[in-house]
């Protein structure tokens, strides 16, 4: 993770005041981005799916310190027309 010379300043100082290494506080402050990437790619969105099949699954992450994070149908359907369209193309 890529700390900018601010974010390092203060995590040095937290390192120092907690006794830690910078290794372990940069780990620290990755971890809620680590946790929504792991689980976001876990997430298979089936192709042609309807909408009460796309809102029976669980899509929501609460991190108290970013927010909610979710996917949304209309997103979905977003993703679903470029994909269509990347495979017209592509058979052409």
């Amino acid at each position: 993770m890529q700390l900018s010379r601010a974010d390092k300043i203060k995590a040095e100082e937290i390192a120092k005041e907690k006794n830690l290494s910078l290794d372990e506080v940069k780990k620290i402050i990755a971890a809620p981005y680590d946790f929504i990437r792991e689980k976001s790619k876990e997430i298979v969105f089936k192709d042609g799916m309807s909408k009460e099949d796309f809102e029976k699954m669980k899509k929501n992450f609460n991190i108290p310190a970013i927010g909610k994070l979710y996917a949304s149908y209309f997103l979905y359907n977003e993703f679903q027309e470029r994909k269509k369209k990347k495979n017209r193309i592509s058979k052409n």
